[in-house]
């Protein structure tokens, strides 16, 4: 999965809230779907480290701006 199909954020309590882009299926319109991800569920590890790639490569962004 491409980082450019989900966007992550990080609430209250390192509550991770992953928001996966939908595309057009069959020529119609789906919702994203979204996922929470708390400290010890089996795919927190997973998604908080592509939490801080994600805001990695944002400061990047910014600092080559």
């Amino acid at each position: 999965m491409s980082p450019e199909s989900y966007h992550i954020q990080q609430r209250e309590g390192n509550v991770l809230i992953v928001r996966v882009f939908s595309k057009p299926f069959r020529g119609q319109e789906i919702p994203d779907t979204v996922f929470t991800f708390r400290p010890g569920d089996p795919q927190y590890e997973l998604w908080n480290k592509r939490y801080i790639e994600q805001m990695t490569n944002k400061k990047m962004k910014n600092l080559s701006s």
